[in-house]
């Protein structure tokens, strides 16, 4: 049976053959026709692989320029926040070094200043302004106050003094002045 089988195979080649050798260029047609059906059914499928890669290139391109566009622009910002980064670290330190003016620091109502420094405590002034004079009840003051100095009070400027009548007061470490009354001219705004 196997040999039937195989026999049936030989003969039929054989037979094939005869007519190949009688029929050469109908084989060769056909052969020509075959390969160039396959030839373009391959270049066909080989465009469309191409075609394929070259979107996802420029799809690829496209993201790429992208990047590089956010990616000069996260460039540019870092570069100025550095640069606002430096000044900001440079401006505590000018503020720091630079000299305070303490014109605008808001003063004590309650207070006798020197220079804009706080140098003694009033107590309820009595406020003439007709006679450009300030009557203070009681002053305490930590120095001596002088009579060719100008001191000032809230808005004004003054010129103290005309009293002698002062008591100090020791509690060992530190003396306080105390006048009462204290009787002061305005001399200007300040």
């Amino acid at each position: 049976m196997e040999y039937d089988f195989v026999g049936r195979i030989i003969d039929r080649l054989v037979a094939d053959a005869r007519v190949i050798r009688g029929a050469p260029e109908a084989i060769v047609l056909v052969g020509i026709i075959v390969f160039g059906v396959s030839y373009s059914g391959f270049q066909h499928f080989h465009r469309e692989r191409v075609a394929d890669l070259n979107g996802r290139l420029a799809s690829q391109d496209q993201l790429l320029a992208e990047y590089w566009t956010k990616l000069t622009e996260t460039g540019t910002q870092i570069e100025k926040l550095t640069t606002a980064l430096a000044d900001a670290e440079k401006s505590p330190r000018t503020v720091r070094d630079r000299p305070r003016s303490v014109e605008n620091r808001s003063r004590d109502p309650g207070s006798l200043y020197e220079d804009n420094n706080p140098i003694a405590q009033v107590q309820a002034p009595k406020i003439d302004l007709d006679q450009k004079r300030i009557t203070f009840p009681a002053v305490n003051s930590e120095s001596l106050l002088q009579t060719n100095k100008l001191y000032e009070f809230q808005n004004w400027k003054l010129a103290c003094g005309g009293t002698r009548l002062y008591n100090m007061v020791t509690d060992g470490a530190s003396r306080e002045f105390s006048y009462s009354p204290l009787t002061c001219k305005i001399v200007g705004s300040r």
